[in-house]
């Protein structure tokens, strides 16, 4: 094998195995995406002023279970059956079957499982923001959650609101 045809085979393998890595790298991410549980949870505008930033439509969870108010737990147990959600209660050392963990800070200012946001077509976006501000529907985002607890928001979908009562912002 001659000098050059060594150096050809190297320059080879010096381009295409950092293309194998990142492929494989983005295999393992998209496959770890599409493991979870999908779970179906109320929401309510984040800010009737402004739902939409860019492309992304931001709402805030209404977690069946914690309507007292206060402030949301990094850590909730979710009882029902995938993906009906009956309620959700802060762990407090009981077990959970299922259970959303979110630290504060990783989704804006409020973060954690207080509020969410769902890119989205720009078209799509914009539809979704009035059905958000329609007090007749209730908004339910669908979350995928891994089983370290972590949430992924996949579609918002709307039922019809069974009191018409407009929701607190």
């Amino acid at each position: 094998m001659t000098a050059r045809m060594t150096a050809r085979r190297a320059l080879a393998a010096a381009l295409v195995l950092p293309l194998a890595g990142l492929g494989a790298s983005w295999g393992w991410a998209d496959r770890a995406a599409q493991q979870g549980t999908v779970w179906h949870v109320p929401i309510a505008g984040h800010d009737p002023r402004d739902v939409l930033r860019g492309h992304y439509v931001v709402f805030t969870y209404r977690w069946p279970g914690l309507e007292g108010g206060g402030p949301v737990p990094e850590t909730l147990c979710l009882e029902g059956n995938a993906p009906d959600l009956a309620r959700v209660f802060a762990p407090r050392g009981q077990a959970c079957d299922a259970f959303v963990h979110a630290p504060r800070g990783w989704n804006g200012s409020r973060g954690g499982l207080e509020s969410g946001r769902l890119y989205l077509p720009r078209e799509r976006a914009r539809a979704l923001e009035r059905q958000l501000a329609d007090p007749r529907q209730q908004g339910i985002v669908h979350i995928r959650v891994r089983e370290d607890g972590h949430p992924t928001p996949l579609d918002i979908t709307f039922r019809p609101r069974s009191d018409a009562a407009a929701p607190a912002w």
